[in-house]
C-alpha cells in the first residue's frame, strides 16, 4: 500500500514537471473565474433587499401637565428620561405610550432600565387607563411589589426583589378574556419565566389602556426595545 502511495506521488510530480504550461493556464483560468465569481456575488449582494429594521411597538408621549418632567429622545421616541427630582419625594409621575390596548387584543413590549437614580430608585411599570385615569396596574422596580388602582401595595410572592440597571422587563397584557371574564397582565424579568401578576383587568368598561412608566428621581431612564 505504501508503494502505491509513493508511485502515485511520483507520477503526480512527473506529470507536473512535464506540463507546466498547462498548469499555469489552469491557474490563470481559475483566478479569472474566482474574480468573476466575486464580482457576481458582490453585484448579487447589492441587489438583495435589506432586512426590515425592527422598531419599537409604540413611542413615549408625555401628557401636557407633565411636559417639564420628562425628556423623550431616540430616533423612534423610544427613550424617556426624568428631568429633575419630582417635588414630592413620596410620589412618582407617569409617562405613557402611544399604544392603545383594547378588548380582544394581546399586547407585548419590553423595557430596559438604562439608568436608576441612586437616591430615588423606584420606578413603576404597567398600564393606566386613558389620560392616566383608572384602572391602574403597576409593578415597582425596587421590590417587584404590585398594586391596582389605589389599593395597598402587595408583596411579591417569595420575597422582595430589586431590579438593577441593565435589567429587561417584558410585559404582556392579554385582553382577549379567553379563560377568564377579565384581562391579565404578565411580566418576565430578563430571560426568566413569565408570571401573571394581575388577572382582574375589567373588559366591560369599553375604554382603552396604555403602557406607562412612572418615575420620580432625576435622570432615571428607560428604553423601549424593538418588538421581537
Amino acid at each position: 500500500m505504501a508503494g502505491w502511495d509513493l508511485r502515485y506521488i511520483s507520477e503526480a510530480r512527473l506529470k507536473n514537471d512535464q506540463e507546466p504550461e498547462e498548469e499555469d493556464q489552469h491557474e490563470s483560468n481559475t483566478n479569472g473565474n474566482d474574480s468573476l465569481s466575486q464580482e457576481v456575488l458582490e453585484a448579487f449582494a447589492q441587489d438583495l433587499p435589506c432586512p426590515p429594521r425592527q422598531q419599537p411597538p409604540f413611542a413615549w408621549k408625555v401628557a401636557s401637565e407633565f411636559e417639564r418632567e420628562f425628556e423623550i429622545s431616540g430616533s423612534e421616541f423610544d427613550v424617556v428620561t426624568k428631568l429633575g427630582d419630582f417635588k414630592d419625594p413620596h410620589w412618582v409621575v407617569p409617562v405613557g405610550g402611544t399604544l392603545r390596548l383594547l378588548k380582544g387584543g394581546i399586547y407585548r413590549w419590553s423595557l430596559r432600565l438604562e439608568h436608576i437614580c441612586a437616591h430615588r430608585p423606584q420606578m413603576q411599570i404597567g398600564v393606566h387607563g386613558a389620560n392616566h385615569r383608572r384602572p391602574w396596574r403597576l409593578l415597582t422596580t425596587t421590590r417587584c411589589s404590585r398594586a391596582k388602582d389605589e389599593d395597598p401595595w402587595q408583596e411579591k410572592p417569595g420575597g422582595d426583589r430589586m431590579l438593577v440597571e441593565g435589567d429587561y422587563i417584558h410585559v404582556e397584557v392579554d385582553l382577549r378574556g379567553l379563560h377568564l371574564p377579565f384581562g391579565t397582565m404578565a411580566v418576565a424579568i430578563n430571560g426568566e419565566p413569565s408570571e401573571v401578576i394581575f388577572d382582574d383587568i375589567a373588559l366591560t368598561t369599553g375604554s382603552s389602556l396604555m403602557p406607562v412608566v412612572c418615575m420620580g428621581g432625576h435622570m432615571s431612564r428607560v428604553r423601549l426595545m424593538p418588538a421581537s
